[in-house]
């Protein structure tokens, strides 16, 4: 039961502004430092400032399983919030390479820290529904995020000051949409305990009935269908330094920003009915597949067309749509997977979500990596030709072994109930 005084359409939209700001904060920086540290440094510590940035993200998600309170109230998700903040205008400071990992490491950690209470506020809006809910959060990060993106191709790259600042400004106004929408929701949240914890009760007796029904080891996803999702996401995160490294170097003629904004807007236009499709059919495993072969024909292209800036932006977009069709296909198999089995849906997706952070993590670093091999070679499609050809492997085995492997878990969940 909502009081008159509250409002949770208003405070879910507080929250959902205040990320669009912070959404166009990281992608106003991210593009201009990589590209910087690139050609001030390689594009391994180009890279290593996305991995650091990863890393605490990772970090930050498991002190906040272990530590609750430290990311569930309202003035720790703040403060982790401006620990970002603070920890990415520090960086327009630094000049050595070393400690901008180093700082984007803290950004990562607050980050990590602050997204999960973020979420759990949203969960608290019970008068809404909860797939609404995620759904807008998602179209307000993209928007943020295509907001970002442009603005970066008008900002001088070289002027990281007044990157940072606006950086700095825009997590300064996310925290306090998130702590005015936070406190309204744990106010209304009081009032309503009394009705909060009889649900609880009637759950916890609802458990106790069909308790012994769930009794025995859950069967698992197999680790293979976690590490190709580990797989994929480390191959997409690629070009966020491939295209920023290689942009400055081969293609001048256009901004470092604008493949990410071109792919931020394909994404807003077709997540969401690409997603109702996913959630339609029955084959998930074929958009999994045509996620893989978006990655190959992005890859392959700049391959082929190496110092072309038309390959670039195809590529880019070729790129997103990859995204578009596997991520839901995924969530709905990881999803229906829990519903038929004696798992935890929550326990399943954070497994899926740990193997995605891990996968962005070591892609963020090898795509440096990669691009400072072509060059020594003196081969600039080399990083791009190894990309296409390990997605080609992977297109084939979500074709059939990781079906099976998937099916054959089923099958066992089947044969226990």
């Amino acid at each position: 039961m909502q009081t008159k005084k509250f409002n949770p359409v208003f405070n879910s939209y507080l929250i959902y502004i205040g990320v669009a700001i912070a959404s166009g904060g990281v992608a106003l920086y991210t593009p201009i430092i990589v590209s910087e540290t690139g050609k001030a440094f390689s594009g391994f510590w180009a890279a290593s400032i996305l991995f650091g940035l990863n890393l605490g993200r990772v970090l930050g998600s498991y002190m906040g399983v272990r530590f609750s309170r430290m990311a569930n109230h309202p003035l720790a998700i703040t403060g982790n919030i401006l620990l970002e903040g603070i920890a990415l205008y520090f960086m327009a400071y630094l000049q050595q390479a070393w400690a901008l990992a180093l700082f984007a490491l803290l950004a990562g950690l607050g980050s990590g820290l602050s997204f999960p209470g973020l979420k759990n506020y949203l969960l608290k809006l019970k008068g809404l529904d909860q797939t609404s809910l995620f759904s807008k959060l998602a179209f307000a990060i993209r928007m943020g995020l295509v907001g970002g993106y442009l603005t970066a191709s008008f900002v001088p790259h070289d002027q990281l000051k007044l990157v940072f600042l606006i950086v700095f400004i825009t997590f300064i106004l996310y925290g306090l949409f998130m702590l005015i929408a936070m406190r309204a929701i744990s106010e209304n949240e009081e009032i309503d305990l009394a009705e909060e914890q009889k649900a609880l009760s009637d759950q916890t007796a609802q458990t106790a009935l069909t308790g012994n029904e769930a009794q025995g080891k859950p069967v698992e996803l197999p680790l293979m269908f976690y590490l190709s999702n580990s797989v994929f996401w480390c191959f997409a995160v690629q070009p966020m330094i491939g295209f920023s490294l290689h942009i400055p170097k081969f293609t001048p003629e256009i901004p470092v920003s604008t493949p990410f904004w071109l792919a931020a807007l394909v994404i807003i236009f077709f997540q969401i009915p690409i997603s109702k499709r996913a959630v339609r059919t029955l084959d998930h495993f074929r958009f999994l597949k045509i996620g893989y072969a978006c990655l190959f024909l992005s890859f392959a292209i700049m391959v082929v067309f190496t110092h072309s800036a038309v390959a670039v932006i195809i590529s880019a977009i070729l790129l997103s749509f990859g995204q578009v069709f596997y991520g839901p296909s995924l969530d709905v198999l990881v999803a229906r997977f829990a519903n038929k089995s004696a798992a935890d849906t929550g326990r399943l997706m954070s497994q899926q979500m740990f193997y995605q952070s891990m996968g962005t993590m070591v892609g963020s670093l090898a795509g440096g990596v990669l691009f400072d091999m072509a060059q020594s070679m003196k081969m600039p499609g080399l990083n791009w030709f190894m990309l296409a050809a390990a997605s080609l492997a992977m297109m084939a085995l979500s074709k059939k072994k990781i079906p099976e492997l998937y099916y054959n878990a089923g099958q066992k969940v089947a044969s226990i109930s």
